[in-house]
C-alpha cells in the first residue's frame, strides 16, 4: 500500500520541477528580450556645424558625409566632411527669392553613388513665375548637367516644396496652394481641390520626371498625371516612415490647424473647405474634417506651431527615441519630438527651444539629427553625450 501512495507523490514532485524549469526559461527569455530594447532616454548636447548664413531651407548629405545646403536667397554650399571647409557651388539657375519663394528643398538621389544626381526645388520668374523641380551633378564645385524635370506655373504664394524618395525610388514633391485667400465658403483660391491645378498637391514622379504607371487617376481627370493627393494648404514637410514606407506630411494651417497627414493615393485632405484653424480674419472654416471623401489628419496643433521640415528617427543613436517623428516649428521656435505608435501620435515633447525659427531637420548618415535654425541661419547637430 505504501508503494502505491508514493508513486503519485513522486509524480507531483516531477511536475513541480518541470513547472519551475518552464518558468525560469520564460523569465530568462523575457530578460533577454528586454535587454535588447533600449528604454534609456538620451542626454543630448548641440554642436554648431554652419553659422552666419541667411535662411537655410534645404539640406542633405552625400554618401561620403559631405553636407550640401542652400540659402533661400539663391546660393548653394558644400561642407567638406574631412576638413569642414564650406564652398559655394556655382551654376545655379535664375532664382526668384521674393515672398516665400527662393531656393527651397535639396535632396540627393538614393543611388547617388551610381548616378550623381542631386535634386532641388526653387521658384523662378523667367519668363513667368513657376515652382520648379530640377536635378544636377557636381563637378569641381560647379553645377553641371542641370535638368528641369517638373514645372508648376502660377501666381506663387504658398509654395510648400519638399522632396522625398520612397523605397522604390519614386519622388514625392509637395506644392502649396499658391495665394493664401482663406478657407471655407468665402475662400477664393480653390487650387488645392482643383484636379487640373498642380498647386495644393502632393505629386509623385519617376526620378527623371516622368509619370509612374501606378499613379492614381484623380476624380475629375481623364487620365493619370503627377498628382498623388490633393487638398493641401502649404505642405512644408515630407518624410518616409522607415518601416512602413508610407509618406508622412506636415502642413501649415492658417490660425491653428497645423497638420500631420499620412499620404494615400488619390485622397483629398480637406483644404480649402475643411480645417481646424481659423481664417486670419477670425472666421471659422470648419469644426472638424467629417465629410465624405475627406481624409482626416492624424494629428493637429492649435494654436499653430508653424510646421516645417520633418523626419523620423531611425536606429539606436538616440536610444529610446527611435521611431519618433521630429517636427520643426517656425512659429513655436521649437523642435518637437512626437512618439508614434501604430500610425498614431501618442505623445509630444520639446527637444530644442528658444534657438530661433526651426526651419528643417534631417537625420545624418551618422544617426544624428541636423537642424537648420534662423536668426542667423545656421545648422546645428544634436549629439548624444
Amino acid at each position: 500500500m505504501r508503494f502505491a501512495v508514493e508513486i503519485p507523490r513522486f509524480m507531483k514532485y516531477i511536475q513541480y520541477l518541470i513547472a519551475l524549469i518552464i518558468i525560469a526559461s520564460t523569465l530568462s527569455c523575457k530578460k533577454e528580450e528586454s535587454s535588447t530594447m533600449n528604454t534609456e532616454n538620451p542626454i543630448i548636447e548641440i554642436e554648431k556645424m554652419a553659422d552666419n548664413f541667411e535662411i537655410i531651407w534645404g539640406m542633405d548629405f552625400l554618401p561620403n558625409g559631405d553636407l550640401i545646403f542652400g540659402e533661400k536667397r539663391g546660393k548653394i554650399y558644400l561642407k567638406n566632411a574631412q576638413n569642414n571647409t564650406i564652398t559655394e557651388l556655382s551654376g545655379l539657375p535664375s532664382i526668384d527669392a521674393g515672398g516665400q519663394g527662393g531656393l527651397l528643398d535639396i535632396k540627393t538621389h538614393p543611388n547617388y553613388l551610381k548616378n550623381g544626381w542631386i535634386y532641388i526645388t526653387y521658384t523662378s520668374s523667367t519668363p513667368y513665375y513657376a515652382l520648379k523641380l530640377s536635378r544636377f551633378k557636381i563637378n569641381n564645385n560647379k553645377i553641371e548637367t542641370l535638368q528641369n524635370i517638373f514645372t508648376a506655373t502660377g501666381p506663387g504664394g504658398h509654395n510648400g516644396s519638399r522632396i522625398v524618395f520612397d523605397k522604390t525610388g519614386l519622388i514625392y514633391l509637395s506644392i502649396g496652394e499658391g495665394p493664401s485667400t482663406g478657407g471655407g465658403p468665402t475662400g477664393v483660391n480653390k487650387n488645392a481641390s482643383d484636379p487640373s491645378s498642380p498647386w495644393g498637391k502632393i505629386h509623385r514622379l519617376n526620378d527623371d520626371g516622368s509619370i509612374p504607371s501606378t499613379n492614381p487617376i484623380i476624380n475629375g481627370n481623364a487620365s493619370q498625371n503627377s498628382i498623388f493627393s490633393l487638398g493641401h494648404r502649404n505642405p512644408q514637410g515630407l518624410a518616409m516612415h522607415p518601416l512602413t514606407g508610407e509618406i508622412w506630411e506636415s502642413e501649415h494651417g492658417p490660425l491653428g490647424g497645423d497638420e500631420i497627414n499620412i499620404i494615400k493615393a488619390g485622397q483629398h485632405y480637406g483644404w480649402p473647405v475643411l480645417s481646424l484653424g481659423k481664417n486670419y480674419n477670425g472666421s471659422i472654416i470648419s469644426n472638424n474634417h467629417d465629410s465624405s471623401g475627406i481624409t482626416k489628419p492624424i494629428y493637429s496643433w492649435i494654436p499653430s506651431i508653424g510646421t516645417c521640415g520633418i523626419t523620423f528617427i531611425n536606429g539606436n543613436y538616440y536610444k529610446s527615441w527611435s521611431g519618433s517623428l521630429v517636427v520643426a516649428g517656425l512659429a513655436s521656435q521649437k523642435l518637437h519630438r512626437c512618439t508614434v505608435e501604430n500610425n498614431t501620435i501618442v505623445g509630444e515633447e520639446i527637444i530644442l527651444n528658444n534657438l530661433g525659427r526651426v526651419r528643417n531637420v534631417i537625420q545624418g548618415i551618422d544617426g544624428a539629427l541636423y537642424v537648420s535654425v534662423e536668426g542667423p541661419g545656421r545648422i546645428i547637430k544634436i549629439k548624444v553625450k
